[in-house]
């Protein structure tokens, strides 16, 4: 079974690019992570009609916030002027209209960008994510690693 997550990286990435799950580049999640019985060639031609033609969005950090369960994970909110949301709206009716589980996606989806041990992005910054990748969650290479899966341009 795959386990997946869609990110717009705040650096562009490339498919085939691997990075330990403690080390994840900074970026926006847009679909939380997911499982399909199906392989990632199959999620990412489901997702390539969605993404075709899609523009650069830009976002503004405004703010910080603590998310997760306990409140220690420490985030920069992002906003935009929409695009962010829509394109979440599309890759979740994708997926669920292919009988993908996305039963663990947020209704109350507040973009954000993670602190890691890469970084944080600071209040104030824009930011031009011009791409989209698909994350391998269980990769070959072991629990303890990530994989891009595909990528797409996010050129209009």
């Amino acid at each position: 079974m795959g386990r997946f997550a869609v990110v717009l990286p705040i650096d562009p990435l490339a498919a085939g690019d691997s990075f330990p799950v403690s080390s994840w580049p900074l970026h926006v999640t847009v679909v939380e992570p997911f499982e399909t019985r199906h392989d990632a060639p199959w999620v990412a031609d489901l997702m390539a009609p969605v993404l075709h033609g899609r523009r650069a969005i830009e976002v503004t950090a405004f703010d910080r916030a603590m998310f997760g369960r306990r409140h220690d994970v420490p985030v920069t909110l992002v906003g935009d002027d929409g695009p962010l949301g829509a394109m979440r709206t599309r890759l979740l009716d994708a997926l669920r209209e292919a009988d993908v589980d996305v039963a663990r996606a947020r209704s109350d989806f507040r973009p954000h960008v993670t602190d890691t041990v890469r970084g944080a992005m600071p209040t104030g910054r824009m930011a031009r994510l011009v791409q989209v990748a698909l994350v391998d969650l269980r990769p070959p290479e072991g629990r303890a690693m990530r994989s891009v899966a595909a990528v797409w341009s996010l050129d209009g």
